[in-house]
């Protein structure tokens, strides 16, 4: 028997970017068409406080059961799997009651899991006390190119890795925390950070500038852009060997080799090989598919709770760091 899922949340990522045309070259793009294409789970249910959303969202995917409270779904129909999609500052309230709920074996949650650290940690707990399996949707670790740009890197196909370089928009908790998780999995842990509140946008989640610190000299540089301009997601590894940019928020990837004899005689320098394309496609149902393989052998995530919790760390230290103007130490749970 499949497992039953509900998406509460049906907005974008819920639903509505498997609407837009424009998508197919991303295949699945959200987490109801991931539950209606995968073969081990029946989609049962759909929450969302705005009635014309979770109305289009079960016209769209033929489920009738379509709730504004998401108590009652829980309780009514008693979902084992279940997708928080909902804006960030609903997450901690939402993670909490859906692990209390009877009958849930596993949750895909969207970033960030919290606004605060001790939010988080308490939900991972809650969880392993529970033996819910949480994952959090960094979705560029459902991505086989990014997996294999992580084994590039780890097997010195760029050497020694030099510097990094990266641009983002929308938040520091919203995307960046995205870019953070990104950054460690390519590299592993962050151990210091900088912020910088280069572009003065206020708000509860501005976009800052950081450095990060990792291991053996590794020092990575982020950079906020304006969403107001235009949407953007870049991450430049230059090694001592080749360099790699993740552009097209991680779509694509350029590759680049040192050539010896370039532009004259007894230089060096970088050129193009190639560009690989295709990047992120059916992410939501790559990590559907993982909980599914989860649940089967007791196993642990792709990107797990603890990773959600990890990145949240590094997202409040450069918070911290731009407030104050000091260099925050990224502590380990």
């Amino acid at each position: 028997m499949p497992y039953r899922a509900a998406v509460i949340g049906c907005g974008k990522i819920g639903s509505e970017f498997d609407e837009d045309p424009r998508g197919a070259a991303y295949g699945v793009c959200t987490h109801a068409g991931a539950y209606a294409a995968c073969h081990d789970t029946e989609l049962v249910a759909l929450g969302d406080v705005d009635p014309a959303k979770v109305e289009r969202c079960g016209r769209r995917w033929g489920v009738a059961a379509r709730y504004r409270d998401p108590r009652r779904l829980l309780a009514e129909q008693r979902p084992e799997i279940v997708s928080i999609c909902t804006p960030d500052p609903t997450h901690s309230e939402l993670l909490r009651m859906t692990l209390l709920a009877e009958g849930v074996r596993a949750i895909l949650a969207e970033k960030p899991l919290a606004l605060s650290l001790p939010e988080a940690e308490e939900l991972v707990g809650l969880a392993r006390r529970r033996g819910v399996v949480l994952a959090v949707n960094y979705s560029r670790r459902y991505d086989e190119h990014h997996g294999r740009l992580r084994d590039l890197i780890r097997s010195g196909g760029l050497g020694e890795i030099r510097t990094v370089l990266g641009l983002y928009t929308k938040g520091t908790l919203h995307n960046g925390t995205h870019w953070f998780d990104l950054a460690r999995f390519l590299l592993g842990e962050v151990h210091r950070v900088t912020g910088r509140d280069r572009l003065h946008e206020g708000g509860d989640d501005p976009t800052y500038d950081a450095q990060l610190e990792f291991g053996g000299d590794v020092v990575a540089s982020l950079y906020g852009c304006s969403a107001r301009d235009y949407t953007v997601f870049e991450c430049d590894l230059i090694g001592s060997r080749g360099r790699v940019r993740v552009v097209d928020s991680g779509a694509a990837m350029e590759f680049s080799e040192v050539v010896e004899g370039v532009p004259f005689a007894g230089y060096r320098a970088l050129a193009s090989t190639h560009r690989l394309g295709a990047g992120l496609r059916n992410v939501p149902l790559r990590a559907v598919e993982d909980l599914i393989d989860c649940l089967g052998r007791n196993g642990v995530p792709r990107c797990s709770g603890d990773d959600g919790v990890r990145a949240l760390r590094i997202a409040l230290a450069v918070s911290e760091s731009a407030a104050t103007g000091r260099v925050v130490e990224v502590s380990e749970p």
